[in-house]
């Protein structure tokens, strides 16, 4: 299911990466990093449970 939450969970990893990418990672606040890092379990759970047979 397609949420705006997805969008949003997109767009703190891209802003993340991007600025890790161009070596400007200091620039980014402790807490984005935190909340990119969330997403990205958040989007990892479904394709985990799927590979361990438990979806």
């Amino acid at each position: 299911m397609k949420s705006i939450s997805n969008g949003i969970g997109a767009g703190f990893i891209t802003y993340v990466l991007i600025k890790l990418v161009k070596g400007k990672s200091r620039e980014v606040h402790p807490l984005l990093w935190l909340v990119a890092a969330l997403f990205v379990i958040y989007f990892a759970i479904g394709p985990v449970k799927i590979l361990l047979g438990l979806s």
